[in-house]
């Protein structure tokens, strides 16, 4: 259910009125950052995620429907477009140096308990019809947490050539252990 206060904001809002814009910017957006942040891990990504939320807002401000908390709202639609922008770092080589330094210590723990389950195997696998140079990277990466400039240098390569190869086996294996853990939980099912 939305406040009185929200829902005479969002009516002055949908007027075009600037103050009330303002004012309804500057009594969420804490909160809205806060989430941003916790998702992407990133100040600069979480700043730009609640700017595009709040642009997206007051340009669609005559046609917005909220029956709703308005406050509940912008959570979503914050919650929404900081999965969509951790989607594209993941997916991006041009950020795997980010991806790698930030989850790289979280891998690590999930490889080593991986390593005692069956699914590691399954991974083991997945890493031999990789193509030898791109597995090389990948081990490299993964098993010695080399950076990948360290990579670069140590293979005689780009950087770039060794973000797009990781992104190369990231995709794959990501794609071959999924089908994996479906076709485990059917079994156990």
């Amino acid at each position: 259910m939305q406040s009185s206060e929200d829902f005479e904001l969002l009516h002055l809002i949908k007027a075009g009125d600037k103050k009330a814009f303002e004012t309804c910017f500057n009594k969420h957006w804490q909160l809205l950052y806060a989430l941003a942040e916790r998702i992407l891990k990133s100040e600069d990504d979480a700043k730009d995620v609640v700017q595009m939320v709040y642009i997206s807002l007051w340009g669609r401000r005559e046609q917005l429907t909220i029956t709703g908390s308005l406050q509940h709202y912008l959570l979503q639609a914050v919650r929404y477009q900081s999965l969509k922008r951790l989607k594209e770092i993941l997916d991006s080589p041009e950020h795997l140096d980010r991806v790698h330094d930030h989850y790289l210590p979280v891998l690590n723990s999930i490889w080593h308990k991986l390593h005692e389950s069956d699914l590691f195997n399954e991974i083991e696998t997945q890493l031999e019809t990789l193509p030898p140079r791109t597995r090389e990277m990948f081990l490299l990466s993964r098993r010695q947490q080399l950076s990948i400039a360290e990579i670069a240098q140590r293979m005689g390569v780009s950087e770039k050539t060794v973000r797009n190869q990781l992104h190369i086996a990231l995709k794959t294996l990501r794609h071959h252990i999924a089908v994996a853990l479906i076709f485990a939980d059917l079994i156990v099912c």
